[in-house]
């Protein structure tokens, strides 16, 4: 099913969920400039949030020395973080200084949408009916769902939100 709205509450929940993202990545682009090493941010993104994973390195190299971080393997989406223990005895002290570097830069914002799916009358249980997409072309927000929303949003037919979707891919 497929609905719009320019609620509101919608949009200024919108609004503010894309000014946390960019705060949330202007957070991690700082981390990885002071990491450096070709340090790559990752992300976690679900319905309802998107927040700062860790830390991923393309090569070998890395801040510090490598046994101070975590293995990237496909189980951690391929990201790291500084390890917390079974630390060498003779990396103690750089063990510290990363420890201290990472807890001041980290990022610690996360962009919150679950005002916006509770402006919609939908909550993270959206994805247990079936896919769930959502986007926004100037004042209007476009959902597809398995789910019925509030009353404010207004069904429409999948040429309409196909049509708008375009649209907002090529302006994108």
């Amino acid at each position: 099913m497929f609905f719009k709205t320019s609620h509101p509450d919608v949009l200024t929940a919108w609004d503010q969920y894309v000014s946390d993202c960019q705060k949330l990545h202007s957070e991690a682009r700082e981390l990885e400039r002071v990491l450096g090493c070709g340090a790559r941010a990752l992300f976690r993104t679900s319905v309802s949030e998107r927040c700062f994973k860790g830390i991923c390195f393309s090569t070998s190299a890395r801040p510090f020395a490598p046994e101070l971080w975590t293995v990237q393997r496909m189980v951690t989406g391929w990201s790291c973080d500084p390890r917390r223990s079974r630390i060498p005895k003779a990396l103690k002290a750089q063990a510290t200084e990363l420890a201290a570097l990472w807890a001041e830069n980290v990022p610690r914002t996360r962009a919150d949408f679950t005002p916006g799916l509770n402006a919609m009358g939908l909550d993270f249980s959206v994805t247990l009916f079936g896919s769930f997409t959502l986007f926004r072309l100037g004042d209007v927000v476009y959902i597809e769902t398995g789910m019925k929303p509030a009353a404010h949003m207004t069904e429409i037919l999948s040429g309409e939100y196909l049509a708008a979707r375009k649209q907002a891919e090529a302006s994108s």
